[in-house]
Formats: C-alpha cells, sequence, structure tokens
C-alpha cells in the first residue's frame, strides 16, 4: 500500500526572503507531500486586496508628490505578486527625488529579490556615499549577501547595521538567518528572540522561531505561529506551518479547524484542501468523506498528481476499483514517472 504523507516541517526561503523579508516555501521530499494551514484568528474583519488598492489610489491621487505614497503603493503590488508595477512605482519615486534614501533602498531590494545582485550592488555602493553609517544601508548589503549565498559577509554587514543602530530588529533577524543557513540553530534562535525584543511585531522572527522549534518537535512552535498570527492572522506560510505541526502531532481536530480557516480565507488554496483529504483518509479512515477534499485540491489545480492518487486509493479502499484505476492512470498521465500510482494499478491488477 503506498501512502502519501504531508511534508516535513523544515522551510527555508532564499531569493523569496527579499520580499517579506522575502517569502517561504513548503520543502518537498520524496516520500512526503502535502500542506496545511490554521490557527486561531481574529473575528475583525479584512479589508480587501482590492479596497486597499483603492484607498492607495485615491491617496495619491489627492498628494500625487507624495514619494512614501507610491512606495507604499509599490509594496503592496509585490505582496500581491506584481513585479511590473511595483518597478513602475519605484521609478516614479526616483524620477522625484534621486538622493531619497527610502527608494534607493527599495529600489536595491527589488533587484536583490530578482536577482540582479551586481545592479543592486551598484546602489548601494552609491547610496553608501550619500549615506555613510547608515544602519539601513548595511541592512541591504546583508541581504544581497544572504542571496549570493555568502553568510560571512552578510553576518558582517549586519553587525555594521547594529553597530549604527543596536535597536535594528531586521539585522539581528539576518544573523539568525545567516546563524541557521551555516548549521547554528542555537546562535540563530537568540538572534531571532533578539529581533522580537527590539520589535515586538517582527513577523518573519516569529515565523521562523517556529519552523525552527517544529524541527525540534517542541510544542513552543504553536506559541511562535501564533504570535505571528497576531501581526498576520490570515498569513499563509503560518497558517500551513502550524497546520502540519498540529497534523504531525496527532492533533487532528485542531489541524481540522486550522485548514478550515485557511480554506475560508484561501478558497484556492490547494495545499489545505489536500490536507484536509488526507486527515480523513488516513488517520480517520473516512475514506468518502476524504473525496470532496481531494476534489477541491484537483480542481485549484488540475494538475495535482499527489491529489488525483489519494481520490483513486480512497476509491480502492472503498472497493470502486473503475474510479480508483481512472485517478491513478490521471496521475500518471501528468508524471509518468510517479511512482505511487504505478503501484496503485499494480495492486488493482493483482
Amino acid at each position: 500500500m503506498g501512502l502519501f504523507f504531508g511534508t516535513n516541517m523544515k522551510q527555508y526561503f532564499y531569493i523569496a526572503l527579499v520580499t517579506a523579508l522575502f517569502a517561504c516555501q513548503p520543502k518537498e521530499d520524496a516520500k512526503n507531500e502535502s500542506s496545511a494551514t490554521t490557527t486561531e484568528v481574529n473575528d475583525a474583519a479584512v479589508e480587501t486586496v482590492d479596497s486597499i488598492l483603492n484607498t492607495l489610489n485615491e491617496k495619491i491621487r489627492a498628494d500625487i508628490n507624495n514619494i512614501d505614497l507610491y512606495l507604499t503603493r509599490a509594496d503592496y503590488y509585490l505582496d500581491q505578486e506584481n513585479p511590473k508595477e511595483a518597478m513602475q512605482d519605484i521609478n516614479r519615486a526616483f524620477e522625484m527625488d534621486t538622493t531619497y534614501l527610502p527608494t534607493l533602498l527599495k529600489q536595491s531590494d527589488f533587484l536583490t529579490k530578482s536577482g540582479k545582485l551586481e545592479l543592486s550592488q551598484n546602489i548601494l555602493d552609491r547610496t553608501n556615499k550619500l549615506y555613510p553609517k547608515n544602519s539601513e544601508v548595511q541592512i541591504g548589503y546583508s541581504k544581497l549577501f544572504l542571496v549570493a549565498r555568502n553568510n560571512t559577509k552578510s553576518i558582517a554587514y549586519a553587525d555594521l547595521a547594529i553597530k549604527y543602530n543596536l535597536y535594528n530588529a531586521e539585522a539581528y533577524y539576518l544573523k539568525g538567518y545567516n546563524f541557521l543557513e551555516t548549521g547554528d540553530t542555537t546562535t540563530a534562535i537568540s538572534s531571532y528572540q533578539t529581533a522580537v525584543e527590539q520589535d515586538p511585531d517582527y513577523f518573519n522572527a516569529y515565523l521562523e522561531l517556529g519552523l525552527v522549534y517544529s524541527e525540534k518537535n517542541d510544542p513552543i512552535a504553536l506559541d511562535y505561529f501564533n504570535n505571528a498570527l497576531l501581526i498576520k492572522p490570515y498569513e499563509k506560510r503560518v497558517l500551513y506551518s502550524k497546520g502540519m505541526f498540529e497534523q504531525e502531532h496527532e492533533m487532528y481536530n485542531e489541524a481540522m479547524y486550522t485548514y478550515t480557516v485557511a480554506i475560508k480565507q484561501h478558497p484556492d488554496f490547494r495545499e489545505a484542501h489536500y490536507n484536509m483529504g488526507f486527515v480523513h483518509l488516513f488517520y480517520l479512515k473516512l475514506y468518502r468523506e476524504s473525496q470532496q477534499y481531494f476534489t477541491d485540491a484537483i480542481q485549484a489545480d488540475p494538475r495535482y498528481k499527489e491529489a488525483y492518487y489519494n481520490r483513486g486509493y480512497a476509491f480502492e479502499m472503498l472497493g470502486d476499483i473503475n474510479n480508483a484505476a481512472k485517478d491513478y492512470r490521471k496521475a500518471l498521465e501528468i508524471d509518468p514517472s510517479y511512482d505511487f500510482a504505478a503501484q496503485g494499478l499494480s495492486r488493482l491488477n493483482n
């Protein structure tokens, strides 16, 4: 019997880091795969994406020479994965004042995130001449060398940022991330904790602390995830990580609640649908109930081979051999090398 489990909790992020400090993706492994999300969430209404943009547009129309408004809208576009519009706003801000520090830093971050490290460093070098001994400029260098996988230089620039501003939470966060990259988990935890001491609303530090403690199978991970969710109540990365921790530690009711919250806030969140099906299928043995969740995951991503396989397995457990075979074949059509589906067909043939 071939089972398809949930991913492990080790989730690190690289170029994606520079967005929020950039963002993280779930790590896949050869044997396990899935996703999840959830947490206790505030009932307060969340401003919709459209209303946020409309508000920004209205403010810009009322104050068209306000550079900070264009940079704020650029951040919004980056959050919505719309780099073209973001760059247009950054360029507008730059045309209005070619020496404005926040614009120069935003340009550098954008280029670093895009992998254009040489251009980013050129901007930082010019900015460093305009604003010597500036903590935020050193943060820009630290990000750049983190993406370049030069941990030594990244830490050195983070230390410079701290030298110029002892309370710079982002510098401690970057040091923590670098230490984690080099395998020094203890120092990484200490750096992340210092980051949240300097800034109690530092979302990414709480998220990373949750992930580190998840790797240790330490329940304190849930506290850090919940702290992150107090800052960003419906953040998919946190919901995913919290839900996976609950699922992997047999907290099935809590995990299903988390997935339900995730699905409500992100209807096309394929991994949340998938993991709801997974819990029903393999842990609760509710085969028929699991099928709808896998179907929802397939609707979110018609090439989700794992959802086809597990829906097929649910059919197999119910004795519906024809539909099981259809789903196994569909999974193999998507990926002819997908062993689980091939093994499923072999079981049916035997």
